[in-house]
């Protein structure tokens, strides 16, 4: 997605340890109108595929997940991160460690909303070392649900999760890859 990669370009800032600060357009300040169009993108790689929900996790992913799940006319899920009053207490749930947050926690979806023998389309805003993915894939396998795929905004090649997700077998579509990070700059694949 050609105006993703140039608002990257552009606008997006690196911090320590590589990480890509992207929080001024796609995941504390959104532009709503650009992950309109990332949705759809998204929702088009994955047209061939029998969609059931879109299930990401909270909460930097759930504008994508949205507007993908808007394109593909599913709902959208989102695994809790805490343990709230407003969750269900009947949950499925997996241990996942953060890069960006530097700790774990427990993913949560609550049974009643993710269901054997449904087609659940895992999107995030960024892959990087894969762990909320594979927290997701363990979710899904436990309700019995089966992954179609992965969709993500910014893929980052510089760290393994997205080659994990591929040699599991799992189709994996970035709307944009980060090659690289060199003396501050971001360089795209593409």
């Amino acid at each position: 997605m050609e105006e993703l990669k140039k608002r990257i370009l552009k606008e997006a800032q690196v911090g320590e340890g590589d990480i890509i600060r992207v929080d001024m357009f796609l995941n504390h300040c959104i532009d709503p109108a650009l992950l309109e169009r990332a949705g759809k993108a998204l929702a088009k790689g994955f047209r061939g595929e029998r969609v059931d929900k879109v299930l990401t996790v909270e909460s930097s992913g759930i504008a994508v997940a949205c507007f993908t799940a808007l394109a593909l006319g599913v709902p959208a899920l989102y695994a809790k991160k805490f343990q709230s009053g407003y969750i269900d207490p009947h949950v499925y749930t997996a241990e996942v460690h953060s890069f960006s947050l530097e700790k774990s926690y427990t993913l949560r979806v609550a049974r009643r909303y993710l269901t054997s023998g449904e087609r659940v389309l895992l999107v995030d805003d960024i892959l990087s070392s894969g762990q909320a993915i594979l927290g997701l894939l363990e979710i899904v396998s436990r309700a019995g649900a089966q992954a179609v795929g992965v969709g993500v905004a910014i893929e980052k090649a510089t760290r393994e999760g997205g080659a994990v997700l591929r040699r599991m077998g799992l189709r994996v579509e970035a709307l944009a890859t980060v090659a690289r990070v060199e003396d501050g700059q971001i360089l795209l694949e593409g």
